[in-house]
Formats: structure tokens, sequence, C-alpha cells
């Protein structure tokens, strides 16, 4: 901790939850001044429980729920705060692309929700024991999860994108140089 503010630093925060979390964490990082955790996701409800009632953390608060999908795999990272210190947590759960599933964590933070839902509903994302999980921002009849790379087949990725000997261009006469707007 600190002396002047008794919050914790990002390194101290690290070996803390190193010790804490122990097994249940196979990665611990220090990224963009966020406390990294990587956890499987049979272990997510044991490990947001210890960092939740552990005093020292006390990550009472769960910001976000976010879903991440890569082309080989699906990602499930959790955005925790706490009023005791300044370190912001990640827990980062690692799911199959062709099932992507993790046990819901609205039994832990009641504000995960809302979270899971969306996610649910963007992702395709399954969360195991949610009470209500159903769409909340698409149609209940929606056939496709929109956020999915591979749920609109006709998009071309981003590494397809080809930008050279494409002219630039050209402004109309009396027009401003695009550079110079604000």
């Amino acid at each position: 901790m600190t002396p002047d503010s008794g919050k914790l630093t990002s390194q101290q925060a690290l070996e803390y939850a190193r010790d804490l979390l122990g097994k249940l964490a196979r990665d611990l990082t220090i990224s963009d001044w966020h406390l990294v955790i990587d956890v499987r996701g049979d272990d997510l409800p044991e490990a947001a429980r210890r960092l939740r009632d552990d005093e020292k953390l006390s990550c009472k608060y769960i910001s976000s729920i976010i879903g991440v999908d890569y082309v080989d795999w699906m990602e499930t990272l959790y955005l925790l705060r706490s009023q005791d210190h300044s370190v912001p947590i990640r827990l980062r759960v690692r799911l199959d692309r062709e099932k992507p599933e993790v046990p819901s964590v609205t039994y832990i933070w009641s504000g995960a929700n809302w979270h899971e839902r969306e996610a649910y509903d963007f992702f395709g994302i399954m969360f195991v024991g949610h009470p209500d999980l159903r769409r909340i921002l698409t149609r209940e009849d929606y056939d496709t999860h929109p956020m999915k790379k591979d749920a609109w087949p006709h998009r071309v990725r981003r590494t397809e994108w080809r930008w050279e000997n494409i002219e630039r261009p050209r402004r109309l006469p009396g027009e401003t140089d695009r550079r110079d707007r604000s």
C-alpha cells in the first residue's frame, strides 16, 4: 500500500492476487494499469467470489462484461472495480468458439445480469445458471448473434482490405483541405 493514500499499487495488487487466487489463476499480468487475471471457465465463480469477499481487494462492483470474438476462440472479460484501491481488475475467460459457455456470476454481482444478457444477445455466449438468459436488444426471433464474425459471411474482414494504389480524394473547387477541418 502506498503510505499517503492507503491504496494498492498495480504491483502490490498483482502479488496479493497471486497469493489470494493460487492455482485458480492461470496467468496474472499488468496491462494498461489493469491487473489482468486469466481463469478457466470452471474456476470463474470461485475466483470471482474470492475477489469480491477479500478485504484488501474487495471488488464489490462489476462495471462491465465484454464478449470478444477472435477468429479461433471467444473470450469474456469481466471489468471489476473496488472503492478501496485504485487498480482496476480484468478477469479473462477463454471460451471454445463452437460452444461458448461460462458459469453465470449474477449471484455474485447482481449488476452482471444485464451485461450477461447483452453478451448472449450479441455473441451467443451461454451463461450457465443465469436466471433469465434471453435477448435484450435484438428481437427474440432474430436468427443470429450480430457481433460474431461468422454472423455475416459476406462481410469483408479487416485483414483483407488493401489500401495501396488508392487515389487520394480530390477536393472540389473552393473546398478547404480536410486536414484543416476540426
